[in-house]
């Protein structure tokens, strides 16, 4: 067995295990832990009861991003009741409502990025959740959640979802923190800083992937951010400034991108791979 150091590197194993040959066989993409991550990191009791099984409980075994920035862990293990106002009837009102009573609350959800971003961020991931949660629903009918397939997609300490989560709360907490740009990641050496900037809708580039594997997550914030900083550059693109006339002027054109990006990310893959992780990995009980 390899062990890594705090933030270090350990050595690479080539040869797939039987979980990845078993996944493989299943249908799962090898972009498993990737997809996933991104899918699940803001998951809600209310929203798994909305788009996968109304039975979700507080004990859901659900792994999110902490939606309180500032606390520890970075990753709880169930995603959280966010007591969405019940008066609302929509989805989408209920989301906008939780985002602007947080709009201006310290360490809150997605707090260093701009209104418009997080309104669009939640609204990409209710279409996400729709269509994994039509997909669920088909997976549930025949997928055995004692079978050896299901028990490889709940091992997320190995199959690395454990890591992108982990890797997908420092980004959320410290937007711009793999940009490999010092002008923002030396100032987060000394700890938060509400940085806004607009993190690009670029896939992650393949290029950490190792590196991402290998790293140890262990520790508080302070102990990992450099660490975080010199080892998981993705290269991602990212805008520090906006030139307001700029967007006014071709505004229709950056949307008609951003709705391409978007749709080029609600893949089948990752539709697939959320569904089959959501039946395996869901506390009923």
């Amino acid at each position: 067995t390899m062990v890594a150091a705090k933030g270090g590197k350990k050595g690479r194993v080539v040869k797939k295990t039987t979980c990845e040959e078993t996944m493989e066989k299943g249908g799962i993409s090898d972009a498993f832990a990737k997809h996933v991550s991104h899918a699940i990191h803001s998951l809600t009791i209310e929203d798994i009861r909305m788009y996968f099984n109304k039975k979700a409980g507080e004990n859901n075994n659900i792994p999110v991003v902490n939606p309180r920035l500032r606390d520890q862990p970075r990753v709880i293990d169930n995603a959280p009741m966010m007591g969405y106002d019940k008066e609302f009837h929509t989805d989408g009102m209920k989301h906008f409502d939780v985002i602007m009573k947080g709009v201006n609350m310290d360490g809150w959800r997605l707090n260093s990025f701009e209104l418009l971003e997080r309104l669009s961020h939640v609204f990409h991931m209710s279409e996400i959740w729709v269509e994994a949660g039509k997909k669920y629903k088909k997976v549930a009918k025949r997928l055995d959640r004692d079978s050896e397939l299901c028990a490889c997609v709940r091992d997320i300490d190995n199959n690395g979802l454990a890591k992108y989560l982990q890797l997908t709360a420092f980004q959320i907490r410290y937007p711009g923190i793999t940009s490999g740009n010092t002008t923002i990641t030396d100032s987060y050496l000394g700890g938060f800083l509400d940085y806004h900037i607009s993190y690009g809708l670029e896939e992650r580039p393949r290029n950490i992937v190792d590196a991402l594997m290998n790293f140890d997550f262990s520790g508080s914030d302070e102990e990992l951010i450099r660490d975080v900083i010199e080892n998981l550059v993705d290269d991602a693109g990212y805008e520090e400034e906006h030139d307001a006339e700029e967007e006014m002027a071709h505004s229709r054109e950056h949307w008609e991108w951003c709705v391409g990006m978007l749709k080029g990310l609600l893949t089948p893959e990752l539709i697939y791979d959320t569904a089959v992780f959501m039946h395996c990995q869901m506390n009923l009980e």
